[in-house]
Formats: C-alpha cells, structure tokens, sequence
C-alpha cells in the first residue's frame, strides 16, 4: 500500500507541485516535506486499521513490516500505540469477547509490537489494559494451559511450549511487581523508546520475554499455572481408560523445563501413580484369573475375565477429588471387594479406600426401543455410566419395581438427590416413572413405549446428566482447601485491624504471606473473595452493607 502511495506521489502530485513552484524549488524545500507527509498519512490510516492488522496476523505481517518502516520516518510510534490501546479496550474488554479470543488478540498484539518496537516500552503501555481484564477473568489461566497442552486448542502457544531455544520461566519472566520495587544504588532510567541516528529511528533492546513468560506474569506467579495444570492432569488420568501416558509424560516434561521440576513433582508422582496402578491391574488381574480357572474346572463352566480395572492414587499428592459415599449394589460390591483383596495381598500392609462417586461402568442393557415403522423390538444398548448409575439399574435386575424410598434405602442417598441421578435412565427409556404417590420406578416395556412418554417431560426439569459429575477434580473443594491456610491471618487482620475490604485484605496476604515462610500467598481477588464469602457462610466473620469485612459477632 505504501508503494503505491509513492507511485501516486510521483505520477500525479510531483509533475503539479513541479509545474506550480517549478523544479529547482520542488528538489530544494518541498521534496523531503512531501515525503513526509506521505507517510505521516499512511499512519493515519494504518491507526484505524491497526487492530485488524494485529488481530488477522500472521497474515498481516508484511503489512506490520511495510508500517514499521514508514513509522521510522514519522516517528509516530506513540499514536499508534494509543490508538491500538483504545481499539483493544474498545472491542476486548467486555463480558461478550471470548477468554481464549482475547488471549489470541493479546498473543498477536506482543508479536506485531514486537516487529515494530523490539525493546517491549510501547508493547508496555499498549497491553496493560488487555492484562488487566484477563487477571479479572475468572479462566484465563484454564484457558492458557489448553492452549499450552492441548493440540486441538493451541495454536500459538502449543508451538510456544515446544520452541527449542525456550528458557526457564525463572530467567525469561518480568515480574509485575518489579515497578513497585523502590530504585537501588545501581538503578539506572530505562533508555527512550527510540532515538534519532541520522535519517533513521533505531529502537532500543532487550525484550522482556518470551509469549509464555508475558502470559505468566500477568498473574506475578507460576504457582496458579501449576495448580491449574495438576487439576487439568487429574482429570485426564482419571479418565483414561486405558491407562496410555505417553502424551501426559510427553507434555510434562515440555512443562518441567519451563516452569522447574520442583513445581511439577505432583504431577510427576500422579503419572507415576497410573503407570503403577497399569502394573498392579495386570498381576491382580492374573491372580484372579488363575483363581477362577481353579474354581471353573471343579464347576465345569468357562471362567469369567476380571472386569475391575482401578487408578491406585497417592491421594496426597492429587487434587481434592469428589468423593460422595452412597451403597454399592451388592454384586458391584463383591467385584470390588475381590480386587481389594488381591491388591492387599500383593502389597501388603497397604489397603484401598474406594471413592465411590469416581470411575466409569460399561453396561450393555437389553432395551425396548420403537422403529420407523411403529413397531417395537427389543435391542442391545451400551452405556458409560457413572458407578452411582450403575448401582441404580442393577438393583432393577433384583426387581422390575422400585419405590424411591426403598432405593434410597438400598443406595444410601437422600432421595432428592436419587430422583435426579435416576432421571438419566427415565431419559434414555430404560426406566419408567410410574405416576401417583408414593414415587415408583419400574422398568420401561413394550405398553409403556406405545402408550405414549408422558413422564419425560415431568423428569425433564430435573435432570443430572451423567457428563455433569464427570469431572473427577472438585475445583471448590481444592481451592477451599489451599486457602484454608490464610485463614489465621484474615481472622488476625480483623481482629487487630476491625473491619477491612477485599482489596484491603488481599493486598495485606500479598505483603505478608509471600515472604521467606513456606506458605506463599498467591491467589487472585477473586479466589479471594469466594473464600471469604465461605467464611461469612461458616459464621467466622460478616460482610456488612459497605460491603467491608469484620470478625462475626454472636
């Protein structure tokens, strides 16, 4: 575009300027003048382009280079950074803009910064407000280790993890809290964004680092990066069902060398735990076999293949995981009963403490179902069902009616929480709700099919799909759990202090728990702000209408 603006320049302003001042005057005052005014009007366009450069780049980039070298003519680095700054909080920070777009946006925004400035002064000033916004955002740290490990989702920062010149996040991240930090007597002032040599703007050095580097310290720390992956790898390993960690491992050790091996040694020891369990599944599995076979041949039947598979946990070393106690059915029960047996015997003295609400049950029901034609046909059906599903429809092979007091009694669970967890067998036609009082379950026929689906509708509202418990991690529960630690000291502050607000309070944690002690403070405002409404709810402390914290009086 800028060369064209040049061809127009010399077809049709230089013969009319010449023709007007004549061509001793044109080359002596007017030649340079023109050429710059070409160019400080290409800038002024580029400004209100300049967002769809950065957000369509790479495909942008020669524009980006063609504008660095008109920017070092008009030295107008400093409007277009501003005018960059206004289109980004413009048209990314607000509630409709996408985490994972506005981390693109942001990605983007380094690298076309980058090209034009390479000292990072005006990439400094252009993306602090973007920075800001996502600090708020409650996943933006979910969505970048996506991106990190997910081949799917990367893009850019999947590529970013497995650059080979990436350095440790130690050496290539520029703290935040770097600006608060009073001047030693070595300080010296930061150079200007640019100088004048000559004809040409030369740009300062020293770039503050990498893509991964600036994404981390918009937080100031690695730690809620760590936290987040380890809860991201416990749900991944506990839903692999084949017990494959090469990926895992593969991705782990790309992360180790960014963020240190000290940080990942519980995600080390979790990967371990499923390589291990792999091991103790197939000998217990043997031992159970070779039992089997014992007690087939003096039966004269053909063995049955052990159908428990278990991920054996350091439980210490994993995330807070979801664990709602409920009865087993009694068959499920004995299976599981047997796998802890093997297991006691063959690594004795330890023994298993299932977590009932966790794991993943193949069933295979035989099934009504109504073809094209009208006509009714019994066929085979496969689930992957949770274990408290399981539990529900193997007590219907005992009995094709149940009232839900007798299930709640049989499973353990109140029964507002079984109504919802049986309402995914009433959706998938398996199970019928049999209207009146009391509330009665029973197994769906060929009448109830042609008689029409009168209960869906009625169970609708209280659906719990089985993907809504898939999720092994208890995310509240973990965060609950690390942040009980500062409980002491938010008690101590108000209690020494009085009443204190939410910025108060936090940065206070920042000051004081961040020190040399072992437990460092690291959570955001609003992680924060979720604790204390936990604390107000537990009645240690009361929120008043100013919305100011104090101790709870009684």
């Amino acid at each position: 575009m800028y060369d064209q603006c040049q061809e127009y320049k010399k077809r049709v302003i230089l013969p009319w300027l010449e023709d007007l001042v004549g061509p001793s005057i044109l080359q002596e005052k007017w030649s340079s003048r023109l050429d710059f005014a070409v160019s400080e009007c290409f800038c002024l366009v580029r400004m209100e382009e300049i967002f769809e450069l950065v957000a369509e780049y790479p495909d942008s980039h020669t524009a980006v280079v063609e504008l660095k070298k008109v920017l070092e003519i008009t030295r107008m680095h400093q409007a277009m950074a501003r005018a960059l700054k206004i289109a980004l909080v413009k048209r990314l920070n607000h509630p409709g803009a996408n985490t994972s777009q506005i981390i693109d946006v942001y990605i983007n925004t380094i690298k076309v910064f980058r090209e034009i400035d390479p000292s990072d002064r005006l990439l400094q000033v252009v993306a602090e407000p973007v920075r800001s916004y996502l600090r708020q955002r409650e996943n933006t740290v979910r969505c970048i280790i996506t991106s990190l490990t997910d081949a799917e989702v990367g893009g850019d920062l999947y590529e970013e993890l497995r650059r080979q010149d990436a350095r440790p996040l130690e050496h290539g991240q520029a703290d935040s809290d770097d600006e608060e930090e009073p001047p030693d007597m070595d300080w010296q002032p930061l150079p200007p964004i640019s100088k004048e040599r000559g004809n040409f703007l030369v740009t300062g050095t020293g770039a503050s680092g990498d893509i991964l580097s600036m994404l981390v310290s918009i937080y100031g720390s690695k730690d809620l990066f760590v936290d987040e992956f380890r809860l991201m790898l416990a749900d991944k390993l506990l839903s692999n069902l084949t017990f494959d960690t090469d990926k895992e491992v593969h991705t782990l050790e790309l992360l180790k060398l960014r963020f240190g091996e000290l940080s990942m040694r519980n995600c080390e020891i979790m990967i371990k735990d499923i390589d291990d369990s792999k091991r103790a599944i197939s000998n217990i599995h043997n031992t159970i076999k070779a039992k089997q076979r014992a007690i087939a041949v003096m039966n004269g039947r053909e063995p049955a293949d052990p159908i428990i598979d278990a991920a054996i946990i350091s439980h210490i070393f994993w995330p807070t995981l979801q664990n709602a106690q409920f009865k087993h059915h009694a068959r499920i029960k004995a299976e599981l009963d047997q796998f802890s047996t093997e297991y006691g015997q063959l690594k004795n003295p330890r023994r298993l403490v299932w977590m009932n609400q966790l794991g993943t049950v193949q069933l295979e029901l035989d099934v009504v179902e109504i073809k094209s034609d009208g006509t009714t046909a019994i066929e085979t059906r496969e689930f992957s069902v949770l274990p408290l599903l399981a539990t529900i429809i193997s007590h219907f092979e005992d009995k094709d009616q149940w009232t839900l007091a007798e299930l709640s009694n049989e499973t353990g669970l109140a029964e507002h929480i079984l109504q919802k967890k049986i309402a995914y067998w009433v959706n998938n036609r398996v199970i019928k709700l049999v209207p009146g009082s009391p509330v009665i379950y029973e197994v769906a026929t060929r009448d109830h099919l042609l008689q029409g689906d009168n209960d869906h509708s009625a169970v609708a509202s209280m659906i719990d799909e089985d993907g809504s418990d898939a999720q092994a991690v208890s995310i509240f529960a973990q965060e609950e759990e690390e942040m009980e630690i500062f409980e002491s000291y938010i008690v101590g502050m108000l209690t020494n202090l009085g009443q204190l607000g939410l910025t108060r309070i936090h940065e206070m944690l920042k000051m004081y728990v961040s020190g040399g002690s072992d437990v460092k403070y690291s959570k955001t405002p609003q992680q924060l702000g979720m604790f204390l409404q936990h604390l107000c709810r537990e009645e240690k402390i009361e929120r008043g209408p100013d919305g100011m914290f104090k101790i709870f009086k009684k």
